[in-house]
């Protein structure tokens, strides 16, 4: 029983960093367009 919660909570916790990252690659993401859309205006 507690090896498979410990899977479980292992595999959340991979989701929760690849969640992360993707974020924090569509933010990286938007702050270019922005300077973009600020050199263009």
């Amino acid at each position: 029983m507690s090896k498979k919660t410990s899977k479980k909570a292992r595999s959340i916790k991979k989701e929760i960093k690849k969640r992360k990252a993707k974020v924090s690659k569509q933010e990286s993401k938007v702050k270019k367009l922005k300077k973009k859309l600020k050199k263009i205006s």
